[in-house]
């Protein structure tokens, strides 16, 4: 007979958690946030060197693009602590939460070391996100979070907290980006 998952809930994961996994996503979006706009800021410095001005205006795109990703990122660190718990009631849902605790970490760092190397190629070519991929840029931070929600619906029944929390997602993307 086959087990059904469990309900995805606060006392499933436990309170302490369920709200430090809340606040830790917060504040980790918040400080990539602010990182990537620096680093967009300073990735611009060549192109104006001449004028020795740091006052690059980033455009609206950019400010959504770094907004949703940032979300999409800390969301990778969210998911880590929800899937903290060393041991369930059975080896199989055990080995599952050590996965979904490991893997979010992995394609944080993973899409990092893409978007870096990403950067290096595109440093001497003149194409641009906004420009040439301008939907395709958005596919990043939904495929992390997509992935993140795929790792927790392999554990749980998530699909009441999926909807919510991808209400949230667009909203404090959007609130992240400033518009």
């Amino acid at each position: 007979m086959k087990k059904l998952k469990s309900e995805f809930s606060i006392n499933k994961i436990g309170k302490f958690l369920f709200y430090s996994g809340i606040l830790i996503g917060i504040g980790f979006s918040i400080i990539l946030n602010s990182l990537f706009r620096l680093t967009l800021r300073l990735c611009n410095l060549g192109m104006y060197i001449d004028q020795w001005n740091l006052d690059y205006e980033i455009p609206i795109y950019y400010y959504i693009l770094i907004g949703f990703a940032s979300v999409g990122f800390a969301f990778c660190f969210t998911t880590y602590l929800w899937m903290s718990k060393p041991f369930a009631t059975n080896r199989r849902k055990t080995l599952k939460l050590r996965m979904a605790q490991v893997n979010p970490i992995w394609i944080f760092f993973g899409t990092l070391i893409f978007l870096l190397r990403m950067f290096w190629f595109l440093a001497s070519i003149e194409l641009t996100i906004e420009k040439d991929f301008p939907i395709l840029g958005f596919m990043i931070p939904i495929f992390i979070y997509l992935y993140c929600w795929n790792l927790i619906s392999d554990i749980y029944k998530s699909k009441k907290a999926f909807l919510i929390s991808s209400l949230i997602f667009i909203i404090s993307g959007i609130t992240l980006s400033g518009i």
